[in-house]
């Protein structure tokens, strides 16, 4: 059961990360879906625990909006979409708060490495250019989700 649950979440992930590479956004109802299938997850593989799912998704999704308002007060300008926040909630319905650390570095990390290697290939617009924070959280999902999954199994034996 839990590849197929890891099936479905790369299946959406991709999606997710497909649209807001080629538009900018991450629509309402990919990151509503995602939250629900994570529910759904813990249901289906014996680890429902509704406190837990409520507190990721509030902790998730506090933490990137406040960094998205910490910005704009800052620079005066989005650094951070809607989208971005909603989605980082709804990963807080997959995965705890202990991997929220993990999950947060390994997007980070990976977005910088990318802008980093894109830099030759920018030239002029390396300060005006804008750049999809959705493909980084799916990455970092997936490694935190299957890092979860993997603790899990070995507790287990």
């Amino acid at each position: 059961m839990q590849t197929l649950v890891l099936v479905i979440l790369l299946f959406q992930l991709a999606i997710i990360a497909l649209i807001d590479a080629r538009r900018s956004i991450i629509p309402d109802v990919c990151n509503a879906i995602l939250g629900i299938t994570g529910i759904a997850a813990h249901w289906v593989l014996d680890s429902f625990d509704p406190f837990r799912i409520v507190t990721g998704a509030i902790v998730f999704g506090g933490t990137f909006a406040l960094a998205r308002a910490v910005h704009f007060r800052a620079r005066g300008q989005v650094g951070l979409g809607f989208g971005d926040v909603k989605m980082a909630a709804a990963a807080g319905c997959w995965i705890t708060v202990a991997s929220f650390p993990v999950f947060l570095a390994v997007a980070s990390l990976s977005a910088l490495l990318f802008v980093l290697a894109m830099i030759p290939f920018w030239k002029g617009e390396l300060t005006t250019r804008r750049v999809p924070f959705g493909p980084f959280l799916a990455f970092a999902l997936a490694l935190s989700w299957l890092a979860e999954a993997s603790s899990i199994s070995v507790l287990e034996i």
